[in-house]
This record gives structure tokens, sequence and C-alpha cells, in this order.
């Protein structure tokens, strides 16, 4: 089907996830399994999927990155070892010079009220709850105190990523937040901006092992 017959403008965005049943469930009955196609007002968006180790990507790999209009990396737990594997992608993503706008999904179940992270000081899993945003809790494992972020900015700092990325939530088999969130990135693509400086991010990957700073009142 061509651009012209339908009257809407194409859009290329991939997504990059740790696991394959993650972009499966954010995806849902959104996306169209015949086509990998969705519309959105006057966009034709297709949608391409990789699941795989990104450190073993090959040219085909390269191939969908060419030819993305921007690039979607999903996340779903923020303990240690799901972050370090989100910022392998990061970090692969920014040694590729991809100009491409890149956004970040957190995927949440419907009606989930909490998320997991790991202690900025000893690493130990902990369950937050969306209440506790902006409260001062306490390690149970190392009694170390810090100020519980949301979702979003945990990300952000851990991360390092630059304020203007897209970071969005998508609730798990949801057609219409899924829809929601690429109408937000199609947005930052109509706009023209790049929500990210990639000399900042080459210098903060190399310091990617820094936890989140605590200052005590």
């Amino acid at each position: 089907m061509s651009n012209e017959a339908t009257g809407k403008k194409a859009f290329n965005i991939l997504i990059i996830s740790t696991y394959r049943d993650l972009a499966d469930d954010m995806l849902g009955s959104a996306v169209s399994e015949a086509c990998g196609e969705l519309i959105i007002g006057n966009h034709r968006v297709a949608i391409d999927v990789f699941a795989d180790d990104i450190a073993a990507a090959d040219s085909s790999f390269q191939e969908k990155l060419g030819k993305a209009n921007a690039i979607v990396i999903l996340a779903r737990f923020l303990d240690v070892l799901s972050l370090d594997k989100i910022r392998g992608i990061y970090h692969h993503l920014t040694q590729a010079n991809s100009s491409a706008p890149r956004s970040v999904f957190y995927l949440r179940e419907k009606g989930e009220l909490d998320f997991k992270i790991s202690c900025p000081s000893c690493g130990q899993k902990l369950w937050l709850r969306d209440t506790d945003v902006g409260k001062r809790g306490r390690c149970p494992n190392c009694s170390k105190p810090f100020v519980i972020l949301s979702q979003a900015d945990y990300l952000k700092s851990q991360l390092l990523l630059p304020e203007s990325m897209p970071c969005i939530k998508i609730v798990s088999k949801d057609p219409d937040s899924f829809r929601s969130a690429i109408n937000k990135l199609l947005e930052v693509i109509a706009s023209g901006i790049i929500p990210y400086d990639t000399d900042v991010s080459l210098e903060a990957l190399k310091h990617s092992t820094v936890r989140i700073q605590i200052q005590d009142s």
C-alpha cells in the first residue's frame, strides 16, 4: 500500500527490548500482526522489534536502525541487572551515532501501584509504591536512606539521560496506552528536536556505575 493511496505519512519506529515477551506485552493487540503497522491520525506507523542480544547484533539490526525515524528502549523492572541490560542498549545506540529521536517506554501491569528498583547503596532489590514518591526511604538491608524517585526520574538518574528524553509509562496489553505513547513520540519527531546530546551521553556512560547521591538534611 503506497503513501499516495493512503494519504498518510509513514514513520518507522524501532523498539528495542531486553526480552521478547516484554515487547509482546506492550504491543498487545495495538499493532496488526499481518503488517506490523498502526494508524494514528494522519500517520502510518511501521513497528520493528529487536529483542536479541544487542552486542551480537548483525547487519539486519543495522538496517532496521538505519531506517528508523525513532527508537524506543523498553524497560520493565529497574533493578541492577535490568538496568545493566538497558545501559548496554543505550551505549550501543550512542556508539552507533544514530540521529533518530529516542525514548524510553516503561511497562506496568494494569492497576499496578508499585515498581521495582535496586537500593542505590547496596543493590538490594526493593519494591516502591507510587504513593511514596518524594519521601525519604531506608533500605532494610543496608539501612541507608535515600529519596524515593518516580520510576521515570529513577530511570533518567541511573542512566544519566537528558531531561528532554521522553520516559513514558505503558500499560501492559493496553492498545490505547501504547497508541498514546507512540503519538507522543510522533510529536517529538514532528518537532524536529532530537532529545539527547551525543557528547553528553558518551561522557555520562564513562561513569555508568555511579549511584544516586543522597544528601542528608
